[in-house]
């Protein structure tokens, strides 16, 4: 079982007025990035129309948010816009268990600003 240890990260770049705790990145997971979350096949609210057998949408992929264990996909999951979900397996001081959004930006490999108000997340994809 991985067990990461946690870091105590200084919030010295104007984001969110709360400082971030993550984990130590273990070797096997790389920056999340808009690309390398994105479903491979994904349902649209224009699939409706379709007269056609759907494809099954694919699955999310393992990832850590600030530290947490989880899955996380971006995808439009059924609905018009392209979206954030994350589902954590630890409740998340900002984001719950689980979280969804159409507002949301990666400024940087692994860094997710979401909302209205400079909230924002660290975010690793694990590599199986």
């Amino acid at each position: 079982m991985f067990l990461p240890s946690l870091v105590h990260i200084a919030n010295v770049d104007n984001g969110p007025e709360h400082d971030l705790f993550m984990a130590s990145e273990p070797n096997n997971t790389i920056p999340a990035t808009e690309e390398n979350l994105t479903l491979e096949v994904d349902r649209h609210m224009m699939d409706s129309q379709s007269t056609e057998p759907l494809p099954e949408p694919t699955p999310p992929y393992s990832v850590l948010v600030d530290g947490i264990r989880g899955e996380a996909a971006v995808g439009s999951f059924g609905t018009w816009s392209t979206r954030i979900r994350i589902v954590l397996e630890e409740e998340h001081p900002e984001l719950g268990k689980e979280f969804m959004t159409k507002y949301f930006q990666f400024t940087e490999p692994g860094v997710v600003h979401w909302g209205h108000h400079g909230q924002s997340f660290r975010i690793v994809k694990t590599l199986e």
